[in-house]
């Protein structure tokens, strides 16, 4: 028999700090953007206008089993309607992770999903609850869609991304080998060039005090890539940046921090913003000065970053959402990530369904027929000629 606990103050949320990471460990979720970290500043910083509604489930000797980890907003759709969407907390606003998920001990997946699902379809604090950027292969995407389906709740899943990542090998020559003969010839171009020309250095940052100034030079470095490009980019606003610099000073203690920087004469052209938790290195961020383009200074930045990885005993680097061609030069690898969108059955939750699936399904279908019904009326209008 389980229980559910509402939390849905920051006081109470804070009593769980002791207990989140512990549980995290011994679930199948367990990943960087789940950790108490990751969620709690978040909160911190994206937190007003929204609704904290963490759901702890206990068992009848009150230890956790479970954290459905959600707050509630008003989503504004069809023009002037809103819904009162739960989503998971750590994501929404310019803040996007990958592997959300309930945190729920090994052994009670089924039976804590059924718990909160159970709670869900009788309480009315809620429309609709988008559980986002889960993977494909989730058990709790699996039963909440049939345990909710049969509750009588509308369910739909749909994908959100492809996430490429890299299986290291034992050895950087074995890794190398497995790359394309022309990612392999240009690689090794690049770094000798580089190398050649400038006096170069690759560290990892671990000054705290300058951590800042680290962090504020990624930004920098971001800018200035994305803005010769005139494309859009992170660390423009001031909460991501208020976020990312919390979160990276509270990983740094943890040791979850990987700042890595090339320095080309003295001077840090290239930071790549990555996590290290467990055995993965997990992607975030990266800058570089567009200016020495010719010079590849990402690329050689990550070539060094692998290299240690491999040393370090480090099985894979996680490069996150977007299925880039530039990601694929390193890598064959990649996961699906999917969304589970699930309605009550109310007037409102099926307009909003309609708006979000039925609108997309009916313009891709009539973008599917609608050429072969123009070619028949040209055909026609041909033979009328």
């Amino acid at each position: 028999m389980l229980f559910i606990e509402e939390i849905a103050d920051v006081a109470r949320l804070k009593s769980l700090a002791n207990k989140w990471n512990n549980l995290l460990s011994q679930s199948e979720s367990d990943n960087i953007f789940l950790t108490w970290e990751w969620v709690f500043n978040w909160w911190q910083v994206y937190g007003n206008r929204k609704e904290l509604r963490v759901l702890v489930v206990r068992d009848h000797h009150e230890d956790i089993v479970a954290i459905a980890p959600f707050y509630v907003h008003a989503k504004r759709f069809f023009n002037s309607l809103s819904v009162k969407e739960v989503r998971f907390l750590g994501t929404g606003e310019d803040v996007s992770p990958d592997y959300l998920d309930f945190i729920i001990k090994k052994g009670f997946e089924h039976e804590a999903i059924h718990t909160l699902v159970e709670y869900l379809a009788v309480n009315d604090g809620w429309d609709v609850v988008n559980l986002t950027d889960m993977l494909s292969t989730s058990i709790t995407a699996e039963v909440i869609r049939k345990v909710a389906a049969d509750k009588g709740l509308k369910v739909e899943k749909s994908e959100r991304a492809i996430c490429p990542y890299i299986r290291l090998l034992p050895n950087w020559d074995e890794y190398m080998r497995s790359l394309s003969s022309n990612m392999r010839f240009n690689l090794k171009r690049r770094m000798r060039i580089l190398e050649k020309d400038f006096r170069a250095r690759y560290f990892i940052w671990q000054d705290m005090e300058g951590l800042e100034y680290a962090m504020e030079r990624l930004s920098s470095l971001h800018h200035k890539r994305w803005e010769e490009k005139g494309a859009e980019h992170s660390f423009s606003s001031e909460q991501y940046n208020a976020f990312h610099q919390m979160v990276a000073r509270e990983f740094a203690l943890k040791g979850w921090l990987q700042l890595s920087c090339l320095e080309l004469n003295d001077e840090i052209v290239a930071v790549l913003y990555d996590y290290r938790y467990g055995n993965k290195i997990y992607y975030y961020q990266g800058g570089f000065d567009p200016s020495l383009y010719k010079y590849s200074p990402g690329l050689v930045l990550r070539a060094y970053v692998i290299q240690k990885a491999i040393k370090d005993g480090i099985e894979e680097i996680d490069l996150l959402k977007g299925g880039y061609e530039h990601k694929y030069k390193w890598t064959q690898f990649d996961r699906q990530t999917i969304n589970v969108t699930i309605g009550k059955n109310t007037l409102k939750s099926r307009i909003f369904f309609v708006d979000s699936f039925g609108k997309p399904r009916m313009k891709a279908a009539i973008k599917k027929v609608l050429p072969k019904v123009l070619l028949e009326m040209v055909r026609r209008a041909r033979k009328v000629g």
